[in-house]
């Protein structure tokens, strides 16, 4: 189970790295952190959650856009799973 913390972590690890990051990293990290999260509603929490955390990380990054599609892709797989 991926905690809020190491989460943020591999993702500042991500935008911090000189060669270009790959999203399914990305992703991994989101899916171990939202799979052990029971129910959808919680999911959606959670990854509410880590898009705040997500805020406070380099913008700068050319990796950042990435990243934030990808927190946008698992937020609409939720919205379609729970509609």
């Amino acid at each position: 189970m991926a905690s809020l913390e190491s989460t943020l972590d591999v993702f500042s690890a991500l935008l911090a790295s000189e060669q270009p990051a790959n999203v399914g990293e990305a992703d991994e990290a989101i899916w171990a952190y939202l799979a052990p999260v029971p129910g959808l509603d919680a999911q959606v929490q959670a990854l509410d959650r880590l898009g705040a955390g997500v805020a406070d990380l380099d913008a700068s990054s050319p990796f950042m856009p990435l990243l934030l599609d990808a927190l946008d892709r698992h937020r609409a797989r939720l919205a379609e799973l729970s509609a």
